[in-house]
């Protein structure tokens, strides 16, 4: 009984999200709305721009132990905050690929060799997580300062964050993280 219920339920929400897709796609068609807030006027749903989605991707990504040393470094030897923020500190390149059953972030370092993390156990809900992406919002203008972060610059959105934190494992020392993933020395999930 309960599972007919959940399936219902799933049902009922894809139905209702493929109906307001449609109606945003139809009003989309309109003027665009510009509130105060914004820097300009509403990204329209025909205009959003989506990521490079599916598996595998090409990415950026870290060095755990580069990282380390370069925090160690910098505590040693403070620089320039601007000079710390654009070198490498560890930056690599990285895949993201499917293999057996678990999605996977496989790298080189140069120094350290190769390094693999598993993001996801579950390949069949980040493909739908990646579905239900509906494209990126606007591009943040004029306090290009407050997201500069380096490679991780913050480059669309308005401010407003849901997180719902499902993991840590990751090993990306991303200033503005909302849960200091490298930092906590567990794994919860």
């Amino acid at each position: 009984m309960n599972r007919l219920l959940e399936e219902l339920a799933m049902a009922g929400s894809n139905v209702g999200w493929n109906l307001l897709k449609h109606v945003g796609g139809k009003k989309a068609n309109g003027s665009a709305t510009a509130p105060d807030w914004a820097p300009g006027p509403l990204v329209r749903s025909s205009e959003l721009e989506l990521p490079d989605l599916g598996f595998p991707r090409e990415t950026d990504s870290l060095c755990p132990t580069c990282v380390v040393e370069e925090r160690e470094k910098f505590v040693q030897a403070p620089c320039e905050l601007s000079e710390f923020v654009h070198n490498s500190n560890g930056r690599i390149k990285a895949t993201l690929l499917e293999e057996n059953g678990r999605i996977i972030m496989r790298k080189t370092c140069a120094k350290h060799g190769l390094i693999e993390d598993v993001i996801s156990i579950d390949p069949k809900f980040n493909r739908l997580q990646e579905q239900r992406y509906f494209g990126r919002d606007f591009r943040t203008s004029g306090d290009e300062k407050i997201h500069c972060h380096g490679a991780s610059n913050i480059k669309y959105g308005r401010g407003a964050v849901l997180t719902i934190d499902l993991t840590n494992r990751c090993n990306m020392m991303c200033n503005p993280c909302f849960a200091n993933a490298n930092q906590i020395g567990h794994v919860h999930e």
